[in-house]
């Protein structure tokens, strides 16, 4: 029987406390001045250090042999460790791809008969390791310092919008996990095969696919390096470690005793860094490679495949005129990834191919006059990728690819239309390039990416979802056209807007707040999501679940509202599979909210999967309660059940989860004991701190007086509805007698009659 509204249970709201904690970093208002001048002064100095430090830089490649310091500090800076539990980083290694990329465009700057000829020794190297993030921090003061004196609030916005994309593009280098870019690669570009062919010789997949066998081949050979390595370091004494050496390592002159004599009195510790700096010299050949070593792992010929490595390679010296300062965000070893040796080619960053493929592409369709047929393969792409998407994510919905409507005679397309249950799914594909402008952060440009591949997505799906709204509200114009569509308007709970892109915008789009400071959104509008089409994938994969997928798309939106946010959507991801993006205890505080680091679980079981290594996925941390009636859900799929669920994964983070089932459990035995009494305690109800948010109700009953729940499950939602503080609440009903049962029933009330 229903309780009286005055004793009802209510779960208590907390902060989130879901496995993982939140850290504030601020500065007292009264030391900002102290703490800017010392800031600036630090920039001032990186700035003025700049010139000697890449002179010195230049120096170690002018004295020694810079192929070696090169494939050194690639190998070294930018090695991970693969074991079966998994890939893990070095820790305390700050060496990234970008600085590599620098060392090497750095070393191109220099012509051949300027080269270093002596064998690279350990001093060089940490000089180098010690230099390089140095000269990237000092670039990253100069646009410190360049901000410095503008007073106009909306000037400095876009100075930071504009510093935003920069600084992604200056730092941030992979656009998906490495398996999942080399098959979108494959797939994208296959279409381009035939023009590649006839301008260039060889196939744009063939492209692609002998880039990945170099990957898989360097890779190759750096385990085989390391793992050498690690026998030899198995000699529990200098002279077992300098036999274990000259027996695992082909070539080597002399013997392993003249090899201990000559170090007479060196110790293991030693002797290990003895090895491994005479060993490091081989890693330059490592990284090296011929159309002869490439053509026995491929189908290609050899003449083919120096076609494909000369058309994206750069010779020593070719950047001898190019200003170090532009190598940041300019780099021209992004779209020229190979060292043209003459007979052999040095690849000591193959990795970097597939970071920056579309750059590649884009030059090499340029040169070949198939701009056009890559601007089209793009756009079916996206699409075609986009349904694909939606179709495996949401087994059963009604998939509409570009549909076609008209509003007084002007006729509108919507990319991908998704109608499962009563929510549908509007999603508009945008394959728009950013351009090298754009992507150093020239303003023009940035506020034109934003207009054409942020701003008018969202329009789009805005004006279909203001018709839905209109139609609802009964405009008899707005009704016909969705009847012309074939969509009922009364059978609508929740439209979801997405816009998706294949390229990565996602430093930008976080930022919806300075957009409408800056005038470069309405204020008015309500701006859709815009996610990169390989982290959709990622998202879907991950949340394999259809509701958890509806509720992540469903959300998102309102996440990027309620914070001031830098981040980027795989750390949302990582966020929401903590916490559901439940967080209103955090919205309340009005913080700059930086997600960093919270990717590293989906990080670490891709790329352990790209290892070879199967790890259990990632799951959206869940209590059984709520899981199980997630899953009966989506199996029995009653009237509404995608608003009923959504609704529920609303209403509780993790830690709100597990209070909740304490009492339940409570609960069950207070109904036991009580149910007898007329007024006896029979509701949990759960009100979300948002407005926005339905109310969700467990109605616990025992097996006597199951006839009458319905009757009392429909007077606890009335009773709800009727407080005018909601809209929508959501009945579980549950019998205590069958407690493993997800619910008995469910009921999912409006304060609108019509759409119970």
């Amino acid at each position: 029987m229903a309780t009286d509204r005055k004793r009802r249970k209510k779960a208590n709201k907390k902060k989130p406390n879901s496995g993982f904690e939140f850290g504030n970093f601020g500065i007292p208002p009264e030391r900002h001045a102290e703490f800017k001048a010392a800031v600036l002064e630090a920039a001032r100095t990186g700035v003025a250090e700049y010139p000697d430090m890449l002179k010195t830089v230049k120096e170690q490649l002018t004295n020694h042999d810079p192929l070696g310091i090169v494939a050194s500090f690639a190998a070294y800076g930018l090695r991970s460790y693969v074991s079966n539990s998994g890939v893990e980083e070095r820790e305390g290694v700050h060496i990234l791809q970008h600085h590599a990329e620098l060392m090497q465009a750095i070393m191109l700057s220099i012509p051949l008969d300027q080269w270093g000829r002596d064998p690279v020794i350990p001093p060089v190297m940490q000089t180098v390791f010690d230099t390089v993030p140095k000269l990237t921090e000092a670039f990253q003061f100069q646009n410190l310092l360049e901000g410095d004196g503008v007073a106009d609030e909306t000037l400095l916005l876009v100075r930071s919008l504009q510093k935003r994309i920069s600084m992604h593009t200056h730092g941030v280098r992979n656009w998906g996990y490495y398996d999942d870019v080399v098959g979108l690669s494959k797939e994208l570009f296959r279409p381009l095969d035939k023009g590649f062919r006839a301008h260039f010789g060889f196939a744009a997949s063939d492209l692609v696919e002998l880039l990945r066998v170099v990957v898989a081949e360097f890779e190759r050979r750096q385990s085989e390096h390391f793992n050498i390595l690690k026998k030899v370091y198995r000699g529990k004494n200098p002279s077992q470690i300098a036999r274990y050496y000259f027996k695992y390592v082909q070539g080597l002159q002399g013997t392993p005793e003249e090899f201990v004599a000559a170090m007479a009195g060196i110790d293991r510790k030693g002797m290990m860094a003895m090895i491994m700096s005479h060993f490091d010299l081989r890693l330059a050949e490592r990284a090296t490679f011929t159309a002869a070593d490439l053509a026995s792992l491929t189908d290609l010929p050899e003449a083919e495949i120096t076609m494909v490595l000369q058309a994206i390679a750069l010779e020593p010296g070719d950047l001898r005129e190019v200003k170090s300062e532009y190598l940041f965000l300019g780099n021209p070893v992004w779209e020229r990834p190979v060292v043209d040796l003459g007979e052999i080619f040095f690849i000591p960053i193959p990795q970097m191919a597939f970071s920056h493929i579309h750059r590649i592409m884009d030059r090499l369709c340029a040169d070949a006059g198939l701009r056009d047929r890559l601007s089209d393969a793009r756009s079916r792409f996206l699409e075609n990728k986009l349904e694909d998407i939606f179709r495996r994510a949401l087994p059963g919905a009604d998939i509409r690819p570009s549909v076609k409507w008209t509003v007084r005679d002007q006729q509108f397309e919507t990319d991908l239309l998704v109608i499962i249950d009563r929510t549908v799914v509007i999603a508009e594909a945008k394959s728009n390039r950013l351009t090298p402008e754009g992507l150093r952060g020239a303003p023009d440009r940035v506020r034109r990416h934003v207009t054409d591949m942020v701003l008018a997505p969202s329009l789009q799906s805005a004006r279909l979802a203001q018709l839905i709204e209109d139609a609802q509200s009964g405009d008899p114009a707005a009704m016909q056209v969705l009847k012309e569509m074939d969509l009922d308007q009364g059978r609508i709970d929740r439209v979801i807007r997405l816009s998706v892109t294949l390229d990565d915008l996602s430093t930008l789009t976080s930022a919806e707040a300075d957009f409408k400071a800056v005038g470069w959104v309405p204020a008015e509008h309500d701006l859709a999501p815009t996610i990169l089409i390989s982290d959709l994938e990622c998202i879907t994969d991950i949340l394999d679940n259809p509701l958890q997928v509806l509720h992540y798309l469903a959300e998102r939106s309102f996440f990027q509202k309620a914070f001031d946010l830098l981040g980027d959507e795989l750390d949302f991801l990582g966020l929401y599979l903590a916490t559901g993006f439940n967080l209103a205890a955090m919205q309340r505080e009005n913080i700059r909210f930086v997600p960093s680091g919270m990717s590293a679980p989906l990080d670490r079981y891709y790329t352990s999967r790209d290892a070879g290594i199967k790890l259990s996925k990632p799951k959206m941390s869940l209590r059984p309660t709520f899981s199980r009636i997630v899953n009966h859900l989506v199996a029995k799929r009653p009237p509404g059940w995608t608003t009923i669920g959504l609704h529920l994964l609303a209403c509780a983070d993790p830690s709100e989860q597990a209070l909740i089932e304490r009492k339940l459990a409570e609960l069950r035995g207070v109904v036991r004991k009580t149910f007898r009494n007329p007024q006896h305690l029979s509701s949990l109800q759960i009100q979300p701190p948002e407005d926005r948010k339905a109310r969700v109700i467990f109605f616990l009953f025992p097996e006597v007086m199951r006839a009458a729940m319905r009757q009392d499950a429909e007077r606890l939602a009335a009773e709800a509805l009727e407080s005018g503080k909601i809209e929508t609440c959501v009945v579980f009903a549950r019998c205590t007698e069958q407690w493993d049962k997800p619910y008995d029933a469910v009921l999912l009330a409006n304060s609108d009659a019509d759409r119970k």
